[in-house]
């Protein structure tokens, strides 16, 4: 029997992540601060996701996985833990289709790609977790197969990635008049994790693509730029070597400030401290990674926090990301960077 959070649940050959407790210990943070909707856990799998947040979140859920031997072992940890809930097999695409939910929660082993779409149809909250990270920030064959983007491995690899993903359902909520707004996401070791808002306004879903665009970047010299819709990106860069346009990607914030003030006054450890470094990024889609410039430039990289105040001092916006200690988000050109880095 393991034991996590407030769930005690039995695998019995289910898959079962031990690395996913802490996203859903933070999830259970979430989930505890939003409307009280029921929340459909597309891929449950031994359940503890869902059995988690009816003890924690106090919210209902409804259990869903395709596998028959997972439905068994859903319905005997309800049971362990002294729940009630509906089960279903069937596949998440049908289930998604053939009844309305408001919170949908879709954690599929590898790509979310397949399921945005009959998601986007009712819910109001969407949850999704992606694991196949070579297609969203590496490998251009597979984010242009999955997501239809162009995708291509930058120093800051997460940061387009996890703006890919948002991109990625923004566009296809779009097809269903709605506007996404995000509430919270993060990238950790093999996974993205996003959670946000989806209302329906055909106005306001048009608009949305004022928050989507490309990233303009250049491999030689690792300098960034972002190009709207209606704008022609530039093809070669100022150093002489060739821009690529990667997206379309989420420009837009990543967070609701007032809402992650929330969660981090009622988190502590480990988690208050990843949060609080979500909280403090500056809104810009544009990252370095500041151990590469320096590389190219031959001097010793500096304390991150040493460069962002420095940064600050001029002007710039600029903050440490939560997924890389030696990366920052600013809207200093590449020239300012490194003309700090020299001195």
């Amino acid at each position: 029997m393991i034991v996590e959070g407030k769930a005690k649940i039995f695998t019995d050959g289910i898959f079962y992540n031990p690395r996913m407790k802490f996203c859903r210990d933070l999830d259970m943070l979430v989930f505890a601060e939003l409307k009280k909707n029921t929340v459909l856990d597309a891929f449950s799998a031994t359940g503890v996701r869902g059995i988690r947040a009816m003890l924690e979140a106090e919210r209902e859920v409804v259990f869903n996985d395709a596998n028959p031997k997972a439905v068994e072992v859903i319905k005997k940890n309800l049971q362990l833990n002294g729940l009630s809930a509906e089960v279903y097999c069937k596949d998440a695409t049908l289930l998604m289709r053939e009844s309305s939910f408001r919170h949908i929660d879709i954690d599929p082993y590898g790509s979310p790609a397949n399921y945005i779409e009959s998601a986007c149809n009712t819910a109001e909250i969407l949850s999704v977790t992606a694991t196949d990270l070579e297609a969203l920030c590496c490998k251009g064959s597979a984010g242009m197969r999955k997501y239809s983007v162009v995708v291509s491995k930058t120093d800051t690899p997460h940061e387009t990635g996890l703006r890919i993903l948002l991109g990625f359902i923004a566009r296809t909520s779009a097809r269903f008049e709605k506007k996404i707004e995000p509430i919270a996401a993060w990238t950790k070791e093999h996974y993205y994790r996003v959670h946000l808002r989806m209302k329906r306004s055909t106005s306001q879903s048009l608009k949305m693509f004022e928050n989507l665009g490309f990233l303009v970047y250049c491999q030689n010299c690792l300098r960034k730029s972002i190009s709207k819709f209606d704008e022609i990106p530039e093809r070669i860069c100022k150093c002489g070597g060739r821009n690529l346009a990667l997206g379309p990607l989420w420009l837009g914030d990543l967070k609701d400030g007032a809402f992650l003030e929330k969660i981090i006054s009622r988190s502590e450890g480990e988690h208050k401290k990843f949060l609080l470094k979500i909280a403090e990024e500056v809104n810009s889609p544009i990252a370095y990674d500041i151990q590469k410039i320096c590389s190219k430039l031959g001097r010793s990289v500096p304390p991150t926090n040493d460069l962002v105040e420095k940064l600050r001092t001029l002007g710039f916006k600029a903050s440490p990301v939560h997924y890389c200690g030696h990366c920052i988000k600013t809207d200093a050109d590449l020239e300012e960077i490194e003309k700090l880095l020299r001195a």
